[in-house]
């Protein structure tokens, strides 16, 4: 058993002298095929593979028979015919080619020459173009640059905005870069806010993006009704006002966010929001009614319930209260009185719903109050139908937690408080000492 390891280790050694053998004999055949090439001599000849079989055969010595020993022969002299071959032809391909290029050369024409200057100019407009277009060289400091596109400017008319304005190099260099990069007409309306380092081709993509990165606060006063909200967005963030309104009001809006009332007027939550110019008006939408949703705590809610009402109760008659109260120590009062008409079924005869229904505020006159619609307080006994405005806070928990009183009735006393009423003959009272008041202003101017 020892001595068939050993014998197969020898064999092993063996086997590997005769790779290197042959690979060494592979290594020369191919250098005879050079020297043939550079000689002009042929690559293989047939009397020098008799040389080789006749050397083969009078070396052959071992027990391999001598038909064995030739078919193994056959094969490298195959090899070896090859390689000689290849390195001639790879030789005479290497030199063919060359002389092509060098023909090439020779025979470039005007057509060749034109190939070129393009491809020189290309070169160098790209050269340029990666110096001037997109390595930063403005800098805008303090608060940065604001870029405003208006809502139809022509493409002309951007780009000399953006030059007059002094953030880009070049005019004419941006509108050809912009054509060429088919941005021209995917630039947005909107406001863009630059800082730090930016270069034309920071401005180009950052205009192609129509995301505006300029944040801007916005403040909505209480009182307002959905369509003044949406003018003061188009005003400041250049909201599509008309998009805003029917998506507030619209059928569905309400049950979308889990209102209670026909739609969103008077679920807007006055404050001051921060948003980016350009905000799509479903975002800002619900970033009010959140904001609604966060102030009707758990705490409002549980008071809801105490006074047995609903929050699209108490939201309709805060809206009336914004509207009518002008002075902060009145709103709990002016709430008592149209409560007190609610439990005695008294129509509310409140004016800021008729110029609701009228869809303007003015100054109402009795053919005014003849109107057929939910809205009219006159008419109708009971709340309108929805909120009349979109109240603050200030209104929703005078609301919700009013005065207690006895009155009414109540008239303006022409400085911004009224004076209230529990009959109606003091009512009528009141009422005349307001009118001689307004016929004295009205004299003196």
């Amino acid at each position: 058993m020892n001595d068939m390891n050993s014998l197969r280790k020898k064999i092993d050694l063996l086997d590997k002298r005769i790779v290197k053998l042959l690979n060494r004999r592979a290594k020369c055949a191919d250098d005879i095929g050079k020297i043939k090439e550079k000689l002009g001599l042929e690559v293989y000849s047939p009397e020098r593979e008799k040389q080789v079989i006749e050397n083969v055969s009078r070396e052959n010595a071992g027990p391999l028979t001598e038909e064995a020993v030739m078919r193994v022969y056959e094969r490298i002299i195959d090899e070896s015919r090859r390689l000689e071959r290849e390195s001639a032809e790879e030789r005479r391909t290497s030199i063919n080619r060359q002389l092509k290029k060098l023909r090439a050369g020779f025979k470039m024409d005007r057509k060749s020459n034109l190939a070129v200057l393009v491809s020189s100019i290309a070169v160098a407009f790209i050269f340029v173009w990666c110096i001037v277009f997109v390595v930063p060289y403005h800098y805008a400091q303090g608060k940065g640059t604001v870029i405003t596109i208006d809502r139809g400017m022509t493409a002309d008319r951007i780009y000399a905005r953006l030059s007059r304005d002094g953030v880009i190099t070049d005019k004419l260099f941006f509108k050809i870069v912009s054509k060429i990069f088919s941005v021209e007409h995917k630039i947005k309306a909107g406001k863009y806010l630059l800082t730090g380092f930016y270069s034309d081709y920071d401005v180009m993509t950052l205009l192609a993006s129509g995301k505006s990165n300029l944040l801007v606060t916005v403040t909505v006063p209480e009182g307002l009704t959905t369509k003044q909200i949406a003018s003061i967005y188009h005003r400041e963030l250049g909201v599509d006002s008309i998009q805003f309104v029917d998506e507030a009001l619209g059928d569905s809006a309400a049950a979308a966010f889990g209102i209670p009332s026909k739609n969103l007027e008077g679920y807007l939550f006055p404050q001051s929001y921060d948003f980016y110019y350009g905000a799509e008006p479903d975002e800002i939408i619900r970033r009010m009614v959140d904001e609604f949703k966060t102030f009707f705590n758990g705490t409002l809610q549980s008071r809801t319930r105490e006074m047995e009402v609903g929050i699209s109760e108490i939201m309709r008659i805060a809206s009336i209260v914004e509207d009518e109260a002008k002075v902060d120590s009145e709103r709990a009062i002016i709430a008592s009185v149209y409560y007190n008409r609610l439990r005695k079924h008294i129509p509310l005869e409140a004016d800021p719903t008729v110029q609701y229904a009228l869809g303007e505020r003015k100054k109402i006159y009795y053919k005014d109050l003849q109107i057929d619609s939910p809205y009219n307080t006159y008419e109708r006994i009971g709340l309108p139908p929805t909120p009349i405005c979109n109240p603050g806070a200030k209104s929703i928990m005078a609301t919700l937690y009013p005065a207690h009183t006895g009155y009414l009735y109540f008239v303006a006393t022409g400085n911004g408080g009224h004076l209230f009423s529990g009959t109606y003959a003091e009512h009528l009272r009141a009422v005349r000492a307001y009118r001689r008041v307004e016929q004295k202003r009205e004299f003196r101017n």
